[in-house]
């Protein structure tokens, strides 16, 4: 009897097994547009390994993304409206996917893939929230909005800070064509979500000279001009690095049994060249939304250009299903595009795709876009969105399915995310308490950005003041707790009170750090987010948590200044 019993589970596992082995990576770049490559008709731009992949594989025509970062990510990883998976804003707690959704990365690793991600996660810090409790085996990036410097970046390993050597995403590009490496006999699903062209603009000089004269004829403002030359260099280097992972494939003989595919996250991150688009990044118009999508496999993909409407929310079941991962029922909203792309003749299929930031809601058909004023486009004889329609059937028919879109997805949306920080009792994870996701009484205490992503807690003077943190604590015990924290000579002999409901942990100041805020030197234009430094550890005695929602609290004794506060870690001892 057991002997079948086994059988029968070696014959359930290795039905629900990928189907030719393939790997598959997945490249999402940061504030890249669709006018941002040579293949779509850039005229500054030299994209030839993009191109390349674009050229050979299948270019999707009319493939849409959402506004801003968060949202399109969940959808992707989902397969679901970002609504629907509690992700609702960009920093704060807004940006986390429910844990009651499950990840398609989930699924491969399930089925015998070694998982990864590399860059820019975004959709919750904290476990159960981390990317290594979704799906992946190996992280390093980071999991707020953005960094303040891309040149020797502080990243999280595995839910442990470290400092890299080197530009970002060069240095993610070398850790994925390692893990590429390592799994040469297994099948391997890499996540690599580039840093850029998000700001800040930072990039080497070997990328920046070719565009740092350039001459740029788009109606632009000179910091316009000079945020557009940056945002093409990164684009170029984004480039290169691609072609590293290609010429590593080649090199491990993995070329033909590996998917590659590329998109955006939205729009660009300035008025640059977009194809006469209408729209940036935040705009739920043509050009805040349609990005380039492009899936590339020798083997299972053909050279074509593909005209079917697609969106974020079909990228999980494509994945999957270019595996041969079969799920029963999902509760997806997006579709496989797998008959798209594949040597055979599928017809075009109507369909009815939103974007949503912001209170803005937007609807694209094949060939129209109601927009979030309810204007109504011909996209497919008027990209620019310059010729409204009066076309009251359609335009009623479409606001009516807006509505209903609205009333059932939309008012999923919280005003306020009552999702407290989960405080793992698992001794293997961290929870880290960052300042971005920090409560504030008082107020002197102020960001040192009003973005909070990458923000860091200063001008801390009053005793009464004090940070919190609304958490929920899994399981009672014992803490280990530290602060990172500078401090200026003011600052000696101020202890710092770290308090957890009943129970009380503190230590004194006795040292001096205050290094000096870094990043503007390799501005290549004046940044909008926060300046960065390095922070000091300060370890505290052992904290007895107790199970349950609260508040966790860090106060001081005096009024002094010269304490800036970057983040809590807390760890099960």
């Amino acid at each position: 009897m057991r002997f079948i019993c086994v059988i029968t589970l070696l014959f359930l596992i290795s039905s629900c097994h990928r189907k030719d082995n393939l790997n598959v990576i997945l490249i999402m770049t940061d504030d890249q547009g669709w006018g941002d490559l040579g293949i779509t008709g850039n005229p500054y731009l030299n994209t030839p390994n993009l191109d390349e992949l674009a050229t050979k594989g299948a270019l999707f025509e009319s493939f849409y993304v959402n506004p801003v970062c968060s949202p399109t990510r969940s959808e992707i990883l989902t397969g679901r409206y970002h609504p629907k998976s509690g992700v609702y804003s960009t920093s704060q707690g807004g940006e986390r996917i429910d844990l009651d959704e499950t990840l398609f990365p989930e699924y491969f690793k399930s089925n015998g893939y070694s998982t990864s991600i590399f860059g820019k996660w975004h959709n919750g810090q904290q476990h159960p929230y981390h990317p290594t409790s979704r799906g992946f085996d190996e992280f390093l990036g980071y999991c707020s909005g953005h960094l303040g410097s891309y040149f020797d970046a502080e990243l999280e390993h595995n839910g442990k800070f470290i400092k890299t050597s080197g530009y970002l995403t060069d240095v993610l590009t070398d850790n994925v064509i390692s893990f590429m490496e390592k799994n040469i006999n297994t099948p391997f699903f890499i996540f690599f979500p580039i840093n850029t062209p998000h700001s800040p603009m930072q990039v080497p000089d070997k990328w920046w000279n070719k565009f740092e004269n350039m001459t740029i004829n788009e109606p632009l403002s000179e910091y316009e001009l000079n945020h557009t030359r940056a945002a093409y260099a990164m684009v170029e280097n984004i480039d290169w690095n691609i072609g590293r992972i290609i010429s590593s494939l080649k090199e491990f003989k993995l070329d033909d049994n590996t998917v590659i595919v590329f998109l955006g996250d939205n729009g660009p991150n300035g008025k640059r060249w977009n194809d006469d688009l209408k729209g940036i990044k935040g705009s739920t118009d043509e050009g805040g939304v349609k990005s380039s999508l492009i899936i590339y496999s020798p083997n299972k993909v053909v050279s074509k250009k593909v005209f079917q409407l697609a969106s974020s929310i079909d990228i999980a079941p494509t994945l999957l299903d270019l595996v041969g991962i079969k799920l029963n029922q999902p509760n997806w909203d997006g579709i496989s595009l797998l008959p798209f792309i594949e040597n055979k003749e599928s017809k075009i299929q109507q369909r009815t795709i939103y974007q949503h930031w912001y209170g803005n809601v937007s609807v694209r058909t094949n060939n129209y876009r109601l927009d979030k004023d309810n204007v109504l486009y011909n996209i497919k004889e008027d990209p620019s969105q310059k010729n409204p329609l009066v076309n009251s059937l359609l335009m009623d028919s479409l606001i009516k399915l807006k509505n209903i879109w609205i009333e059932e997805v939309l008012s999923q949306t919280p005003n306020i995310d009552l999702r407290p920080i989960p405080v793992s009792s698992n001794k293997k994870f961290n929870t880290i308490l960052p300042a971005k996701d920090a409560k504030i009484f008082g107020s002197d205490i102020q960001r040192s950005n009003r973005w909070p992503n990458d923000s860091f807690l200063c001008q801390w003077k009053s005793k009464e003041s004090y940070i919190y943190w609304p958490v929920e604590v899994k399981e009672d015990g014992l803490y280990n707790a530290s602060i990172y924290y500078t401090s200026t000579p003011e600052s000696i002999g101020t202890t710092l009170y770290l308090k957890a409901n009943n129970s009380v942990s503190s230590t004194t100041i006795d040292k001096i750090f205050n290094p000096p805020l870094r990043g503007k030197k390799n501005d290549r234009v004046i940044r909008k987010e926060s300046y960065v430094k390095d922070f000091a550890e300060l370890l505290l005695p052992k904290i007895h948590l107790v199970k349950g929602r609260y508040q966790i609290k860090l106060q001081k004794d005096n009024s002094k200044k010269g304490i800036d506060i970057k983040r809590i870690i807390l760890k099960r001892n």
